[in-house]
Parts: structure tokens; sequence; C-alpha cells
């Protein structure tokens, strides 16, 4: 889903795992694991998607993106605890 904001490109959400996927413009993709309904929810519907973005999710849920000079996938850890 393309979001109207000048931070959060678009994000996808499946509520089955709880993994919130979320393209940052100019950053590149995220992963976010273990992320209740209510919090894309709230992503979604935010008058500012970019600053709810900030304080509830980057640094609160574990999550993956891609970078370094080989592309793989690296794990970053949130205050929420390890990955599952």
């Amino acid at each position: 889903m393309e979001l109207t904001s000048k931070l959060v490109k678009s994000v996808a959400y499946d509520p089955s795992t709880g993994v919130l996927d979320i393209e940052i413009r100019l950053k590149g993709k995220r992963r976010y694991f273990n992320v209740p309904p209510v919090v894309y929810e709230n992503l979604i519907t935010a008058a500012s998607p970019g600053w709810y973005y900030t304080r509830h999710i980057r640094d609160v849920f574990s999550r993956a993106e891609k970078g370094g000079p080989d592309g793989r996938l690296r794990q970053i850890f949130g205050r929420r605890g390890q990955l599952s």
C-alpha cells in the first residue's frame, strides 16, 4: 500500500505472521517482526505515517534490512527482544 508520506513510501502487512514490510524513501526496505495488527492500522491511518513509524515502530520491533556490500539481509534487534 502506497502512503502519502515524506518518509514512508509503502507498507505491506501479513496479520497471520505479524510481519510488516516498510519501504523507507531513500533508505530501502525493512521487515519488522511480531507487529500487532493495531500498530499496522495506526500506521496507515496516522496523520503523519513517518512520525508514527519513527516513534512506534523503528526502534521498537526486531527487523531485517537489506544492507552492506553483499546486499544480504541483516538482522537488527529492537527493544522488544529477539527475532522469533
